[in-house]
């Protein structure tokens, strides 16, 4: 209880502008679990899975494949269902259908990244304008009491280091999130790519054997 009340103490004498960076603070956080979750639970393929369906594919149970592919709702089962999909046809076209399919997964991948990058940018900003405020409760102070109320003054220094400070904290705790998924993301990216390739890999090796 005594750890809580500190807490709040600290918030208080940081001046008004903590609160905004506590907001964005919060709705940087919630971003952060949301995509890990995404990334990591929802749109990743078990590596076992991905090795039966191409297994498959190898040994022309296109039908199979395809239906193991309807049983995930992630980027890779999505590519793979969509080369199958086009398998007879020319692979050009097989090629564009893969494409498409990648590029419809692309803003679900990406959602929401984009708030993690403005508060990068606008946590320092926020800490600044605390700092700026804080120095300007300080010089006014200063300016009615003059010398005589030392402990006012440091008050208005005090608020201007922790605004500061908390923005900056708060900015490069997301910019190492923001890092990470965005790497999460590339991953995504390239093991897409390497699908598509397997799929044209097999169905060229398919015509070599006809």
């Amino acid at each position: 209880m005594h750890e809580l009340w500190a807490g709040f103490e600290f918030i208080g004498r940081g001046g008004f502008m903590m609160y905004p960076l506590l907001v964005a603070a919060l709705i940087a956080l919630t971003v952060i679990i949301e995509r890990y979750v995404t990334l990591q639970k929802r749109f990743k393929m078990p590596a076992q899975s991905l090795r039966e369906i191409m297994q498959q594919i190898q040994n022309r149970k296109l039908e199979d494949a395809n239906s193991k592919c309807r049983e995930f709702s992630n980027p890779v089962a999505a590519v793979l269902s969509a080369g199958l999909e086009h398998f007879s046809n020319p692979i050009s076209e097989m090629e564009l259908a893969m494409k498409n399919r990648a590029e419809e997964w692309m803003p679900l991948l990406e959602k929401r990244i984009e708030v993690l990058d403005t508060v990068i940018t606008a946590a320092p900003l926020m800490g600044l304008l605390g700092t700026i405020t804080g120095m300007m409760a300080s010089f006014k102070v200063l300016s009615e009491k003059g010398v005589n109320e030392p402990n006012a003054i440091t008050g208005g220094v005090a608020e201007a280091l922790i605004a500061t400070a908390t923005g900056l904290v708060i900015a490069l705790f997301c910019l190492i999130a923001y890092n990470y998924l965005s790497a999460q993301i590339k991953v995504f990216i390239y093991q897409l790519e390497s699908v598509a390739s397997r799929m044209v890999e097999i169905r060229l090796a398919t015509q070599r054997k006809s």
